[in-house]
């Protein structure tokens, strides 16, 4: 019981220590993003940083996993180093005290885990994507900066406007592009002054007053094809696209694992599959490192790169079945568990590496290699 707990304090150490340093990578990027997306806002630092919050259970579904297997190898890379397995060794400690170290540990974080998966980053995910479309509704009309070319909602359509008074602009030029028609075309809207307005259901009118409507097409010589009109109010509407998008592109990111079972879908279905194996490989990954380092006899800088190779085509054949990059004709759902399956045989094979029977099975192949010779 001694060692269970001196093992099991030195790798919740190593893994507080790898798992804070992970988010404070993950979240330094994603602070570089946002701020990126925000520059020349006035967005409040608070939504933000809320923004950020609400993002951290989405990336601690691969970030946990893997400060698991980090902290492992870390753990016993220090036990190693110090000879301390050895000195255990010799208390008449077996391996099986490592093994049920491993397994407490793994089920304590696939605990947290699961709690993460199935409920708290479903739901920071959609709160998260609300809020990102609030945001991302209210720059339209309160972040324009004067003297600035900058897009509405998308790259199709460009604003620049010499002067901004609250929702008031003067001297504009605008210019459009439509995608779903003809690309050859172009308008380029001028101005004397305009507003921006927003309507009872929540979409943005941009009203120009007092100026002159150009349509052109690149095809075309523009001293021959150019259409001018002058008016003295012009309305467009700037974001009427955005809430329909939103309704429509519900993402499995979005669904608890309760939503996800209940679904038919395969898209779906790759998904709880896809979250499954992300609680077996807290458990498979972190056996693994612990029966190469305490049981196979062999250079410790061999096993350990042994290990993370092993971890490394783990997370690149899921990811590849995930996204259905690799084997689209087949049942991607069966390949996740067939590949699983064998990481299990894997820790089996390791877990009798030590028996007798294995020891006669080498020597027998050594000698008959060695008699060849």
């Amino acid at each position: 019981m001694i060692f269970t707990k001196y093992i099991l304090k030195e790798i919740f150490k190593n893994q507080l220590i790898i798992l804070t340093l992970l988010f404070l990578v993950c979240f330094c990027q994603k602070l570089i993003r946002m701020l990126g997306l925000v520059i020349d806002s006035n967005i409040s630092i608070y939504l933000i940083f809320l923004c950020l919050g609400l993002s951290m259970p989405e990336s601690g579904k691969l970030l946990i996993p893997f400060s698991v297997f980090l902290s492992v190898l870390v753990t016993f890379y220090r036990l190693h180093a110090h000879n301390e397995i050895i000195a255990m060794y010799s208390c008449a400690v077996d391996k099986y005290i490592f093994l049920r170290s491993m397994f407490v540990f793994s089920g304590i974080v696939a605990t947290f885990t699961m709690i993460n998966i199935a409920w708290l980053s479903p739901y920071c995910s959609s709160y998260q994507s609300r809020l990102l479309y609030k945001i991302k509704e209210n720059i339209n009309l309160v972040v324009f900066s004067e003297k600035k070319f900058q897009p509405l909602v998308t790259k199709y359509l460009i604003l620049f406007a010499d002067s901004i008074q609250g929702s008031k602009l003067k001297n504009v030029f605008l210019s459009k592009i439509n995608p779903d028609k003809d690309n050859n075309m172009f308008i380029i809207i001028t101005s004397d002054q305009g507003s921006i307005c927003r309507n009872p259901d929540g979409s943005r009118l941009i009203i120009l007053e007092k100026g002159t409507y150009y349509e052109m097409y690149n095809k075309c010589e523009l001293c021959k094809d150019v259409l001018i009109t002058d008016f003295s109010q012009y309305q467009m509407l700037i974001n009427n696209t955005i809430k329909t998008l939103y309704k429509e592109n519900e993402s499995v990111d979005h669904m608890s694992m309760h939503q996800l079972w209940c679904s038919d879908k395969l898209e779906m279905r790759v998904e709880l599959h896809w979250r499954l194996t992300l609680l077996v490989s807290i458990f498979l990954m972190p056996m693994i490192t612990t029966l190469l380092i305490t049981v196979v006899s062999y250079n410790y800088l061999v096993n350990l790169l042994v290990t993370v190779f092993l971890y490394i085509i783990f997370f690149i054949f899921h990811i590849l079945l995930r996204s259905c990059v690799l084997l689209d004709n087949i049942n991607l759902i069966v390949w996740m568990w067939v590949i699983n399956s064998i990481y299990l045989s894997i820790v089996l094979l390791l877990n009798s590496w030590d028996t007798s029977y294995i020891r006669k099975l080498v020597l027998t192949m050594c000698y008959r290699h060695h008699i060849k010779i």
